[in-house]
């Protein structure tokens, strides 16, 4: 075999397998994040004792369609608390939400208007009349079909537990024309076994799209091939102390992030953000520093135990963001540590058997190393000094826009 020529091959479909991922992502940030026109949105918001929800939609859409257009009656964002009782009462005439007990109230609650596409008023709401939560909900949804036939209604789910669904902004459930203003919608699937796989699956997304989590584990494992002698590096001969230095990292930040997550989750345990946030990135300065100079030279299972508190609470804050610690906690919490698990488990298989096939390489031992270091050195600063002063510097306008995206 050519192996010159299977590198470059390599090499090249691994690069474009990236280049394809970063743009998956990048489109998929900038379809979650988007409001279009010509269309308005319901949000539900679906608990084991109650259910809320939220409409949305533009005055650019608005006006123009009731043919309130330099009118009196136009509304904008001057007048809307004056206006908000006009266009609640037009939500209430062409919005029905049904249980199999009949029709439930919708209650607004307050107001807000999101600035972006001239204008998004938003009006969250509970639903009243419920003794439990249905298996489904029947909706009649008309707002502006008589007065736009070709204006369209989303209906979006953004959290439920039964069906997996935490954070959800861009998968729709439903979709209102003229033509199909009356759908019945079932809010129930797999009960707890789907919301719980569905938090396994966003711990480990937590831990492998969260690039400082990476770097920190990355910039452990980066020596867990190698020993160092008379401040060199020198590649291990045999794979078991290499597994072992693996299990002793492993070891330690599975212990810490868990124990940290659980009692922050649990609120036993709290921090300022800032200082949470600017200990993670510096973990990763600490680490790749030591690849450079010794500065740890023993009790490195507590170290990497220590820093790896800061990581947990992180993670902690991650799973307070998706809202589902009033429901089902102790399940919650086990899931995303799990999903954590698995993230960190397919990292340090990838890594690791990476590492262990270019130990022998001076190349690696001599040049990649020293590099890698030097560049989370700096990434990792650049994060410390940001976070620990709120500023924003901007060295990531240099990289490309779908890097950008992805970076925390």
């Amino acid at each position: 075999m050519n192996m010159k020529g299977f590198t470059r091959r390599f090499l090249r479909s691994t690069c474009v397998r990236w280049c394809v991922c970063l743009l998956v992502v990048a489109g998929a940030a900038a379809v979650g994040t988007a409001h279009n026109a010509g269309n308005s949105y319901l949000y539900l918001q679906i608990y084991p004792d109650r259910i809320s929800g939220r409409f949305e939609i533009a005055l650019s859409d608005l006006n123009p369609a009731l043919g309130l257009v330099g009118t009196e009656l136009e509304i904008t964002a001057d007048n809307l608390d004056q206006q908000i009782g006009f266009l609640q009462e037009y939500y209430l005439e062409h919005v029905s939400i049904s249980d199999d007990q009949g029709p439930l109230s919708i209650n607004f609650r307050s107001h807000d208007l999101l600035n972006t596409e001239g204008g998004y008023v938003l009006m969250p709401f509970d639903l009243g009349g419920l003794d439990r939560v249905p298996e489904t909900l029947t909706l009649d949804y008309s707002v502006l079909f008589d007065e736009n036939p070709d204006h369209r209604g989303f209906l979006l789910v953004e959290h439920n537990w039964a069906t997996g669904t935490f954070a959800n902004e861009n998968r729709v459930s439903l979709v209102f024309a003229p033509s199909s203003r009356h759908q019945v919608f079932d809010l129930t699937s797999s009960g707890r076994l789907r919301g719980f796989l569905a938090l396994v699956h966003l711990g480990a997304e937590h831990m492998i799209f969260g690039l400082d989590h990476v770097f920190f584990l990355v910039a452990l494992l980066l020596t867990t091939t190698l020993r160092r002698e008379d401040r060199v590096w020198q590649a291990l001969e045999t794979l078991r102390p290499a597994l072992w230095k693996v299990l002793t990292i492993i070891t330690a930040f599975v212990a810490a992030h868990a124990l940290a997550l659980t009692l922050a989750a649990l609120g036993l345990l709290r921090l300022p953000e800032a200082l949470v946030e600017t200990m993670i990135a510096a973990s990763t300065t600490l680490v790749a520093l030591n690849i450079l100079v010794p500065l740890f030279r023993r009790g490195i299972w507590w170290i990497i135990f220590g820093l790896s508190l800061f990581h947990g609470m992180g993670f902690a804050g991650g799973l307070m963001d998706l809202g589902v610690l009033d429901e089902h906690l102790g399940l919650s919490i086990a899931a995303f540590n799990i999903g954590i698990e698995v993230g960190l488990i397919v990292i340090v298989a990838i890594v690791f058997s990476l590492l262990f096939a270019v130990r022998r390489l001076k190349v690696y031992r001599q040049v990649f190393l020293k590099v890698a270091a030097v560049g989370m050195i700096v990434v990792s600063g650049v994060w410390v000094i940001e976070r620990a002063f709120g500023v924003d510097i901007p060295m990531r306008e240099l990289l490309p826009p779908a890097i950008q995206k992805v970076l925390p």
